[in-house]
């Protein structure tokens, strides 16, 4: 039976020791073709290389609020994701994190650590054409300035 829903825990226990799961690594759920949802355990930082690449039935994830980084592709090819909710401690978003995922029509970015030279390119490529992506009112002139140039769609509204 193939597996719909991944919890990844906090920490794990190994004998009598107890370790905090902090990096979810490359390649670890591309192309589980069933995953529906995935919630993400609160001590990880870090979602890897490709990490849920090609989980084309993924529509539900949850980002823990201590993530700083989401590498490249992490999430490309999810195309039946609808809305996700960058947390505010994320510093980088890898180039092609977000690539077409076709449905994504919902962004709320909460982090005001982004600059331009922290997304890399492509990463909100293939989006929903007119998604609605919520940005921190601080942030909102120099966010507007280049999401559009990092993918996300013409039609899209940025709004604080």
């Amino acid at each position: 039976k193939s597996v719909q829903t991944v919890s990844v825990p906090s920490s794990i226990q190994i004998g009598t020791k107890t370790y905090k799961v902090t990096t979810i690594s490359a390649n670890a759920f591309a192309n589980c073709k069933q995953l529906k949802t995935v919630k993400i355990g609160k001590n990880v930082t870090k979602v890897g290389k490709n990490a849920f690449s090609g989980c084309t039935k993924l529509s539900k994830v949850t980002l823990p609020s201590k993530l700083t980084v989401i590498e490249s592709g992490a999430f490309a090819n999810c195309r039946s994701l609808k809305s996700i909710t960058i947390p505010a401690s994320v510093k980088k978003i890898g180039s092609k994190a977000f690539y077409k995922c076709k449905k994504l029509k919902k962004i709320t970015i909460k982090t005001s650590k982004l600059k331009s030279s922290t997304v890399g390119k492509k990463a909100f490529s293939g989006v929903y054409q007119k998604a609605k992506v919520k940005v921190p009112k601080k942030k909102f002139k120099a966010y507007k300035k280049f999401l559009k140039k990092k993918g996300l769609p013409k039609k899209a509204t940025i709004k604080k």
